[in-house]
């Protein structure tokens, strides 16, 4: 009985890490292309312009499908880690500040 439960307790340990970096790797790839479009030259015509070896508007397509993959992302995460998101949500509105409150439901 307590292998499988350490098994589940695995599993959803590696699912959320996953997830987590998922994240990370998607957010800073729509955060860095996003800075690439905003550094880019703007104006008639500069939509062929090569920048860092992709032109803007194939810029514009990563920007874009890593944004949409990100908020895919960032859904699923709060779907995962919605019990811990409300246990520390009540944590930090409750007016007893004892850490047990999110450590109960949390994790």
């Amino acid at each position: 009985m307590a292998a499988s439960r350490r098994q589940r307790v695995r599993r959803k340990a590696y699912v959320r890490s996953v997830v987590a970096l998922a994240l990370i790797v998607s957010w800073t790839l729509a955060g860095v292309s996003g800075f690439v479009l905003y550094i880019a030259p703007h104006g008639p015509r500069s939509g062929h312009v090569p920048i860092f070896f992709l032109t803007k508007n194939t810029w514009n397509d990563v920007h874009f499908w890593t944004s949409v993959v990100a908020l895919g992302v960032t859904v699923l995460h709060l779907i995962i880690d919605w019990r811990a998101l409300k246990a520390c949500v009540r944590y930090l509105v409750s007016v007893d500040r004892s850490p047990r409150l999110c450590e109960q439901e949390g994790a």
